[in-house]
C-alpha cells in the first residue's frame, strides 16, 4: 500500500511537471514543443497499448519526418487549467496533408486528416475543441500516419477569437494568391486567342497546373471540392500532379528560350518530357517509387537555369527575365523537396514562400511574354523596313535594267524601221523599174493582143508596187488606209480603159498588211475583168468595192452590174490567180454570185493568218 502511494505521488509529480499550464490568455501556443512522441513502425497500436510505451520529449515546434510510409507517430501532451473558470481552446493540427489523424480526448475519439476530413470542417487545417474545467489537468493522445505525403506534425493551441482572425488572414492571403494567378491566366489566355502563339498555350497550361497544385497543397481542393475517396486517389497520384506542373514548365522553357539551339540540353529536356509521365504512373500509390523520386527534379532545375544562361549568351534578352523569375520558383520548389525529404523546413520561417514565388514568377513571366511580343513586333518592323529597302533597291536595279533594255529595243526598232523603209523603198523602185520596162515594151509592140497582155501584167505589178509605196509612207506597218490602196489600184486600171465606170467604195475595215498584197492582186484581177467583159451593153456601169468584218471574219466584196455571168474562160489566168490567192495565201472562202451582174465575196480569218 505504501509503495502504491509513492508510485501515485511520483506519477502526479511528473505529470504536473510536464503539463502545459494554460489560462484565458493562452493562445498561439506551441503544444508540439511540450509534447512527447512515440514512433511506431509496423502494426498499429491501440490507446491502451500505447499507454504502456515509453514516450520521448520532442523539444521542437515542428516535427518533420519526411517520407515514412509504414510509420505511425503517437503524440502525448497534458494540459492544465490554472484558472477558476472553464476554458475552451482550439487545437490546430497545422498540416492539411497528413492522411490519417486520430485525436483521443478521454473516452472521446475524433478522426480527421486528408482522407477523413468531416463535412462540418470549415478550416483548412484539422482542428479539435479542447474543454477544461477549473484546475483540471487532462492528457491527450494523437495518432497520425502518412503513407504517401510528407509527414509533418505541428500542434498549436488557440483562443477561438485569435484563431478566427488567424484563419481569416490565412484565407485572405490564399485568396489574393489565387486571384493573381487566375487574373494572369485569363490575361495570357486572351493573348493566346489574339496571337495563336503556342507559347501562351504552354504557359496557360502551367498556370492551370499551379492552381491545381496549390489548391491541393493548401488543402482547398480537399475541403471544398474533393470527396474523401477522391482525396485518397489524388494523394496516391502525388507525383502525377507534380509532373503535370513540370511538363508545361519544360514545354514553355523549350519554346520561350528556343532550346533547339542547344542540342545537348534540349535532348535532356526531352528525356524528362517523355520520362516523367512514366515515372508518374509507376509512382502511383508508391507502386515502384515513393516521393523520394522527387530528387530527379534537381537536375531538371539545373538544366532549365543552364538553358536560360545559354540563351542569354546567344542574345535572347528575355532569357534574363526568365532566369530572374524562374529562380524564385526553382528555389522554392527545391526547398519544398528538401523539406519533404526531411531536410530544412523553410515554411517555419517563410510560410507562404511557394505562393509568393509562384505569384512573383507568374507576374514576371507575363511581363516577359509582353516584352517578347514587343520584341517580335520590333523585329518584324525592322525586317519589314529592310525588306522594303531591299525591294526598293531591287526595283531601282530592275528599272535601270529596263531602261537599258528599253533603250536597246528602241535603238533596235529605229534601226529596223530604217531598214524596213529602205527595203520597201528598194522594192518599190525595183517594181517601178519593171513597170517602166513593161511600158517601154508596150510602146514598141504592134499586136493589140500582146499589148493587152502586157497591160494586164503591168497592172498586177502596179498593185504590188502601190502597196510598198503606202507601207513606206505609213507609220503603222500592220494597218494602213485600205481605201487609198484600193483607189490607187482601181485608178490605174481605169486609166487603161476608155469606159466611164462609176466606182463605189464601202471600206469599213482596214485590212492588215499581210493580207493586203493578196487582196490588192485579187482586186486588180476582178476589176480588170469587169472593165473588160462586164459592161458591153450596160448603160450606167457601176463597180462596188466593200471591206468589212462579219463576226470574226474579214470580208472583201467586189461586184458589178454587168451582164451577170463569169466573163472569160473558166480556166482563164485571171480567175486562176484569184482562186489560187484566195485558197493558198488568204485561206479564204471565195463565193461567186451571178444575178444582176456578178459578185465576188472573200471571207477569211486574219488572226489565224497572223499565227
Amino acid at each position: 500500500m505504501k509503495v502504491a502511494l509513492i508510485f501515485l505521488l511520483t506519477l502526479l509529480y511528473y505529470s504536473s511537471l510536464f503539463a502545459i499550464d494554460i489560462n484565458e490568455k493562452s493562445s498561439k501556443l506551441s503544444v508540439t514543443q511540450e509534447s512527447f512522441i512515440y514512433i511506431n513502425e509496423g502494426s498499429k497500436l491501440t490507446k491502451e497499448q500505447i499507454k504502456l510505451k515509453e514516450f520521448t520529449p520532442t523539444n521542437k515546434d515542428t516535427l518533420d519526418f519526411g517520407i515514412v510510409p509504414d510509420t505511425e507517430v503517437w503524440v502525448r501532451f497534458t494540459l492544465t487549467n490554472t484558472t477558476d473558470k472553464n476554458l475552451s481552446k482550439i487545437l490546430e493540427y497545422a498540416n492539411q496533408e497528413t492522411e490519417s489523424i486520430l485525436f483521443f480526448d478521454g473516452n472521446r475519439t475524433i478522426q480527421e486528416g486528408m482522407f477523413y476530413h468531416p463535412s462540418t470542417r470549415e478550416t483548412l487545417n484539422p482542428i479539435f475543441n479542447i474543454e477544461l474545467a477549473p484546475h483540471e489537468s487532462k492528457t491527450y493522445y494523437i495518432r497520425a500516419a502518412c503513407k504517401i505525403s510528407t509527414f509533418v506534425i505541428k500542434l498549436t493551441l488557440w483562443n477561438l477569437e485569435e484563431f478566427i482572425h488567424y484563419e481569416h488572414k490565412h484565407e485572405t492571403v490564399i485568396f489574393v494568391f489565387f486571384s493573381i494567378i487566375i487574373t494572369l491566366l485569363l490575361y495570357n489566355f486572351m493573348l493566346f486567342l489574339f496571337t495563336r502563339d503556342i507559347i501562351y498555350f504552354y504557359y496557360i497550361a502551367y498556370l492551370t497546373a499551379v492552381i491545381f497544385f496549390e489548391s491541393i497543397y493548401l488543402g482547398i481542393a480537399q475541403l471544398y471540392i474533393f470527396s474523401n475517396e477522391l482525396s485518397i486517389l489524388i494523394t496516391k497520384a502525388t507525383i502525377g500532379y507534380i509532373v503535370a506542373l513540370v511538363i508545361p514548365m519544360i514545354l514553355f522553357t523549350q519554346e520561350f528560350l528556343q532550346t533547339q539551339r542547344f542540342p545537348k540540353i534540349n535532348r535532356f529536356l526531352n528525356i524528362y518530357l517523355y520520362g516523367l509521365p512514366i515515372i508518374a504512373i509507376l509512382s502511383f500509390d508508391n507502386f515502384l517509387f515513393d516521393l523520394n523520386i522527387m530528387l530527379i527534379f534537381f537536375p531538371l532545375a539545373f538544366l532549365m537555369i543552364l538553358s536560360a544562361i545559354y540563351a542569354l549568351k546567344e542574345g535572347t534578352k528575355e532569357a534574363g527575365i526568365y532566369l530572374f523569375g524562374w529562380s524564385f520558383v526553382i528555389v522554392s520548389l527545391t526547398l519544398s523537396v528538401l523539406q519533404s525529404l526531411g531536410g530544412y523546413n523553410i515554411f517555419e520561417d517563410f510560410r507562404y514562400i511557394n505562393e509568393v514565388a509562384f505569384a512573383f514568377e507568374a507576374l514576371i513571366f507575363s511581363i516577359a511574354l509582353a516584352y517578347r511580343i514587343r520584341r517580335l513586333e520590333s523585329e518584324k518592323t525592322k525586317l519589314s523596313e529592310e525588306l522594303i529597302k531591299a525591294q526598293q533597291h531591287k526595283q531601282n536595279e530592275l528599272q535601270k535594267l529596263v531602261d537599258i533594255q528599253t533603250q536597246d529595243i528602241l535603238s533596235s526598232l529605229q534601226e529596223k524601221e530604217i531598214l524596213y523603209k529602205e527595203l520597201n523603198h528598194r522594192v518599190k523602185n525595183n517594181l517601178q523599174m519593171v513597170l517602166s520596162l513593161i511600158r517601154l515594151q508596150i510602146s514598141n509592140v504592134v499586136s493589140q493582143e500582146t499589148k493587152d497582155a502586157l497591160s494586164t501584167t503591168k497592172n498586177r505589178i502596179n498593185s504590188i508596187s502601190k502597196l510598198y509605196e503606202l507601207l513606206y509612207l505609213s507609220d503603222n506597218k500592220n494597218f494602213f488606209n485600205t481605201q487609198n490602196y484600193f483607189q490607187t489600184i482601181v485608178e490605174t486600171i481605169k486609166s487603161s480603159f476608155s469606159k466611164d465606170v462609176q466606182i463605189i467604195y464601202d471600206i469599213r475595215h482596214n485590212i492588215d498588211s499581210q493580207s493586203a498584197i493578196y487582196c490588192g492582186l485579187i482586186l486588180n484581177e476582178l476589176v480588170t475583168n469587169s472593165f473588160k467583159y462586164a459592161f458591153k451593153n450596160t448603160k450606167n456601169p457601176v463597180i462596188t468595192i466593200s471591206s468589212y468584218m462579219q463576226e470574226e471574219l474579214a470580208c472583201l466584196c467586189v461586184e458589178d452590174n454587168g451582164e451577170g455571168s463569169v466573163q472569160g474562160s473558166k480556166d482563164s489566168l485571171g480567175l486562176t490567180i484569184v482562186k489560187t490567192l484566195a485558197d493558198k495565201q488568204l485561206n479564204a472562202d471565195l463565193i461567186i454570185e451571178t444575178h444582176i451582174g456578178i459578185k465576188y465575196t472573200l471571207l477569211w480569218n486574219e488572226k489565224k493568218n497572223e499565227e
